[in-house]
């Protein structure tokens, strides 16, 4: 089993280092392309827009040669990048606010005065940990915080579980904890933002989620060695929690999909097939590569071969007559 939480802890990873590697390579050759061409691009719009106008009044005809269209792309890659960069820092900084300040509405309940989980947490060692707040209308677990996560636990949930099936909650949150992946999960959805453009990133993060709860669940395994606890409660907490709950950084709900991948493993029965899982991530690829090579092309190409203008004479613009 220990073979097994390294395996999922390592596809973990692996995920994130992807995402990593992937999104700031391809954000630093956007970056170097706009900071080397950023006066040409002015200098061309500039000339283009003489063109276009030369006769007083917009050409139509003008907006569909090549110096045009050569012009365009640029400013069309900067507004895909800013738009990135609006969604990521709204990722970044709104969403954690949001969630820093839903966490600090919660009401704290002292765990002494639930028996059950103090003895769990006893056992644990992860009483000072552990937030146990009131809330008797939902029933969900989630490990919150950057630099010192903690895992937080409402009272329905522990009045609603069994003693075994709420240790392997905990257990399954205590490696969340351990491994910060609330930190690392804001950092892989600030890059993917960022990059929206990239088809392989919505991939890569949900398998980057899928193997930490793996790995989260290969931890209660290891542990208690009770796979079906577990597995009764994802059943259990998924079936009963509200679609209006608030999205948490490291939830013990997940999205359905993953929930429902988990139960099937920790029952041991089939699952889908890989080969499809490799078919999505060669095509995500190859159309990513694509996307990034065609914005690269266009913030480069004004370096290798400027397109030179055709001035305006008289009433000729380019090759359309005005007038």
């Amino acid at each position: 089993m220990r073979t097994m939480i390294h395996t999922q802890q390592r596809n973990a990873l692996l995920y994130f280092m992807l995402i990593i590697l992937i999104n700031l390579s391809v954000l630093s050759i956007i970056i170097t392309g706009i900071a080397l061409g950023i006066k040409g691009y002015v200098s061309d719009t500039w000339v283009a827009f003489e063109d276009v106008t030369c006769c007083g009044s917009i050409c139509a005809q003008c907006f569909f040669t090549l110096q045009t269209i050569f012009t365009i792309l640029p400013w069309a890659c900067i507004a895909i990048l800013l738009m990135g960069a609006c969604v990521a820092i709204y990722k970044a900084i709104i969403l954690p606010f949001r969630h820093c300040r839903y966490v600090r509405a919660l009401t704290p309940l002292s765990i002494e005065d639930h028996p059950i989980l103090k003895n769990i947490l006893s056992a644990t060692r992860l009483h000072e940990h552990c937030v146990l707040f009131d809330n008797n209308e939902t029933r969900y677990a989630f490990t919150s915080g950057i630099l010192r996560p903690k895992i937080y636990l409402s009272s329905g949930m522990c009045s609603y579980l069994t003693s075994s099936e709420l240790f392997a909650v905990i257990l399954h949150e205590s490696h969340h904890k351990r491994n910060y992946d609330p930190l690392k999960l804001v950092i892989v959805q600030f890059l993917s933002a960022l990059n929206y453009f990239l088809p392989i990133n919505r991939y890569l993060v949900k398998q980057y989620i899928s193997a930490t709860e793996k790995a989260a669940d290969d931890n209660v395994i290891n542990f208690s060695g009770e796979p079906l606890e577990l597995a009764s409660a994802l059943v259990k907490l998924s079936k009963c929690n509200s679609m209006r709950m608030a999205r948490l950084s490291t939830a013990f709900n997940s999205e359905q999909s993953v929930v429902e991948e988990r139960i099937c493993r920790l029952l041991e029965t089939h699952t889908q097939p890989p080969c499809f899982r490799n078919t999505y991530l060669f095509l995500s690829g190859i159309l990513s590569l694509f996307v990034a090579g065609i914005m690269c092309l266009s913030l480069f190409a004004r370096s290798f071969d400027h397109i030179h203008t055709i001035g305006c004479k008289a009433t000729t613009c380019h090759i359309a007559k005005c007038g």
